[in-house]
């Protein structure tokens, strides 16, 4: 399992909806996409490991939280 972040949606935070959007690549090469909250990206990566791409997936929302 292969992991790729693609956004991080600060409108989507806001309103306290999973704002990181990742793509989830299989063993086979299928691609697909999910919005991910913080704790979803913690638990793949206690699941799958800290890959690069889910690292910066959860750093977004450090970068992109509002105090």
């Amino acid at each position: 399992m292969k992991f790729k972040f693609i956004e991080f949606n600060a409108r989507r935070a806001q309103r306290g909806a999973e704002a990181a959007r990742v793509a989830v690549i299989d063993d086979q090469g299928d691609e697909d996409w999910l919005w991910m909250s913080k704790r979803d990206i913690a638990k793949n990566m206690m699941a799958f490991g800290r890959c690069e791409e889910l690292v910066k997936a959860h750093d977004a929302y450090s970068c992109g939280e509002r105090t």
